[in-house]
């Protein structure tokens, strides 16, 4: 197996980590491995699904804090945006922030299981 250079390796440890969607995993290994910054049509091409799976998705990780947009004026003076990825130092922020979120959440369910029961975890 040949070995992908580090920014693909932690882009895939990082969508394995927090269990993201397999477009939104197909659209983070194609901006790490091409490095640069793209537009919806080219992500779409790319990752080969749907334009509304691309979007739902590209919504989905700039949420979650991964993906950086730019906006820029096409040759037919329209609106467009393109698509990053965040510097390593803040991806590892959102994975961080998006893990404590998911941490609180099972502690919040296990203070009701534990009200509820009788029980302790």
């Amino acid at each position: 197996m040949v070995r992908l250079d580090r920014l693909s390796d932690f882009a895939h440890e990082l969508s394995e980590a927090l269990r993201l969607p397999r477009t939104s995993r197909q659209i983070l290994d194609t901006l790490s491995q091409t490095r640069k910054t793209l537009r919806v049509e080219e992500l779409v091409e790319r990752v080969r699904r749907s334009e509304r799976s691309v979007r739902e998705n590209l919504s989905l990780l700039l949420r979650r804090g991964i993906l950086e947009r730019r906006i820029f004026v096409t040759a037919n003076k329209k609106l467009a945006y393109a698509y990053s990825m965040k510097p390593v130092g803040n991806l590892l922020s959102a994975a961080r922030q998006d893990l404590s979120e998911t941490l609180r959440k099972l502690e919040a369910v296990a203070r009701r299981i534990r009200g509820t029961a009788g029980e302790t975890l």
